[in-house]
């Protein structure tokens, strides 16, 4: 039956939030994790996560499903709200997932029942449009960082973030984590701002902390440190790494050698990779002489 047609209906405000929470529940619902299996998106889990957790608190919740109808066989988006498990709004729209600018034609409505449910709904949205932006701003800055042309260029893009810090946290969960990290890792070092390039690797370990390369660039960062404090080897040319030094990380000798040895071993222990598990041999090798 067509929405028009109920004495009472919803207002298009409400149906609007309600699409726009499912799709985005759509879009960042993590897959069924298969054994041995490492998460790719944990950004969009994580705001997924987030706004599970707001819809329970606030009490209601946004579920959807595709089916197709039993004679025009077309797939349709299933829409229902519930609040105490009580169905509080149900209809079905002809636009299939994925369809940006598709028709928005009302094919049916189920039960409504109007209430206080629709003012929580208004916060869920809200909070849904905020996780929303944030995902945006994070694939925006992404996106720059590719098109930077040298080291200041990317720190002054990270700099520019309303919130830096938890900017670097969300860059360091996206699907491209490993190069965002190394590009934001790198640039730090080439710019001189050392402690910086330091934090923000702990940070994607913290977040990754199964990432073999990249205990093995923390373990190379302070094996340069080391090398910068007892002096390069004949021929080698440290390249940007003799910037790192003891004194930027304020490390005694001996605890950046304990650390270097631990990631290197975590590097080996985690690999699946050769290149990635003789490199942290050779480099844990040089530590003990």
């Amino acid at each position: 039956m067509d929405i028009r047609k109920q004495r009472e209906r919803p207002n298009d405000e409400t149906l609007e939030n309600v699409r726009f929470i499912v799709a985005f529940r759509a879009r960042h619902a993590p897959p069924k994790p298969a054994q041995g299996t490492v998460e790719t998106d944990p950004l969009g889990s994580m705001l997924y996560n987030q706004l599970i957790a707001r819809l329970d608190a606030l009490g209601v919740a946004v579920l959807y499903h595709k089916g197709k109808g039993l004679l025009d066989k077309e797939e349709k988006l299933h829409y229902r709200v519930t609040e105490h498990k009580a169905i509080r709004l149900e209809f079905v729209d002809r636009m299939t997932m994925g369809v940006v600018d598709g028709p928005r034609e009302l094919a049916s409505l189920g039960r409504y029942q109007p209430g206080g449910w629709e003012e929580r709904l208004k916060e869920a949205y809200a909070e849904c449009l905020r996780l929303s932006d944030q995902a945006d701003s994070v694939a925006a800055l992404e996106d720059r960082l590719t098109k930077a042309e040298s080291p200041e260029d990317v720190v002054a893009l990270l700099d520019s973030a309303p919130d830096k810090e938890e900017m670097i946290k969300m860059l360091c969960l996206t699907p491209k984590r490993s190069g965002n990290a190394y590009t934001l890792y790198m640039s730090h070092i080439l710019a001189e701002r050392i402690a910086e390039a330091h934090h923000i690797i702990e940070v994607a370990i913290e977040l990754n902390p199964n990432d073999a390369r990249l205990h093995l660039t923390l373990g190379n960062f302070y094996w340069a440190a080391l090398s910068n404090a007892k002096g390069w080897g004949a021929g080698k040319d440290p390249g940007p790494l003799r910037l790192v030094t003891l004194d930027a990380l304020q490390l005694p000798y001996e605890k950046a050698r304990s650390l270097a040895r631990t990631h290197y071993l975590e590097a080996m222990r985690l690999s699946t990779h050769r290149e990635i598990e003789e490199e942290a041999g050779t480099q844990l090798s040089t530590l003990r002489s």
